[in-house]
């Protein structure tokens, strides 16, 4: 018995209810005696754990003599011989590379599902046309820049590397830099590979979650800090210009804090030296009104972000220049 490539990307998924084997027989998987998660170990086990009354009721049909068939990708067995009192049967066993196949699946699945999710939300958030128009194919080539170029595209290549150690990045810098177009570059890449990827200023979303919450109390705030917790990368844009009170520092910080829990990367953009941040993001606590000098929010980025200076002339100096060349030449100047 030949088990050819198609055979093997044709085998039951895993979440079937019911399991063939042989020629048109089937075993109902109500019988198994415990819940099977999925995965191939679990899905191979139910060959073992079918009643014994439904193996005696049907014909086999399957001559042992044959070699157990192997998946011409991956080499692992397709089948497996099982005799119960007597009777032999072959059952049919989920490969190697059509489990990795059903796991890739199902991550692109969960990321579409997150993805869905961010997007609920992105009318209040950055992504609007200067959002989609911040990208790599759009950057301007100058030699100070080149090294921040380099810094988002690599990012964007090893994603995975990225997220699975939470690495993110705070970019600071004196404004007008670039730190904003190469968060929203890095967040346009990604979206382009079907990742959920959320950018939206500091103050804006404080102000999300203070209008979610005048309109639907708790629960509205809690949907609004569950979508951004959803997104597989949070870019937070110009940190510290909020307004700063007790409750925005509260929340600020259940956001951050709530990544970092999670495993999940956070990029930061800010105008402030990285001093100035420290002290700006000292939190004032809701109770009493005094400082709080654990430094919290600032502890939490230095954990989960690598501190890059954004530096070099102002891109918004150098397209005043180029509008004034403009302007000159068309004035015969």
């Amino acid at each position: 018995m030949t088990h050819t490539a198609a055979s093997c990307n044709t085998a039951p998924p895993l979440r079937t209810n019911m399991l063939r084997v042989g020629e048109g027989a089937q075993f109902s998987l109500a019988s198994t005696r415990k819940r099977v998660n999925v995965n191939r170990n679990c899905y191979n086990k139910i060959a073992d754990e079918v009643a014994v009354t439904s193996l005696i009721t049907q014909g086999s049909g399957t001559s042992f003599s044959e070699p157990l068939p192997h998946c011409d990708i991956c080499g692992y067995p397709t089948a497996k011989d099982l005799e119960i009192l007597g009777i032999k049967r072959r059952i049919p066993l989920m490969c190697q590379c059509r489990e990795d196949e059903l796991k890739h699946q199902e991550k692109v699945d969960e990321e579409k599902t997150r993805r869905i999710r961010v997007n609920r939300f992105k009318t209040y958030s950055l992504m609007d046309r200067r959002f989609e128009e911040s990208t790599f194919e759009n950057w301007v080539h100058n030699p100070d820049k080149e090294e921040y170029y380099s810094l988002g595209k690599q990012y964007c290549e090893k994603w995975e590397t990225m997220l699975s150690n939470n690495r993110g990045i705070l970019l600071y810098g004196p404004a007008g830099t670039g730190k904003t177009y190469l968060g929203f570059a890095i967040a346009n890449e990604l979206c382009k590979q079907g990742k959920a990827v959320m950018a939206i200023s500091v103050s804006k979303i404080l102000t999300i979650i203070k209008d979610s919450f005048d309109r639907h109390g708790y629960m509205g705030e809690t949907e609004v800090l569950n979508t951004i917790h959803e997104a597989s990368l949070l870019i937070l844009d110009d940190l510290g210009v909020e307004y700063k009170t007790g409750w925005a520092y509260e929340k600020l910080y259940a956001i951050i804090d709530a990544r970092y829990r999670a495993g999940k990367p956070l990029i930061v953009t800010t105008n402030k030296s990285i001093e100035e941040l420290r002290e700006n993001l000292v939190v004032i606590d809701a109770r009493t009104g005094e400082l709080d000098s654990s430094e919290r929010i600032f502890s939490r980025i230095v954990e989960m972000c690598a501190f890059h200076e954004v530096a070099g002339k102002s891109w918004r100096i150098q397209k005043g220049e180029q509008n004034r060349d403009a302007l000159y030449k068309e004035l015969g100047l």
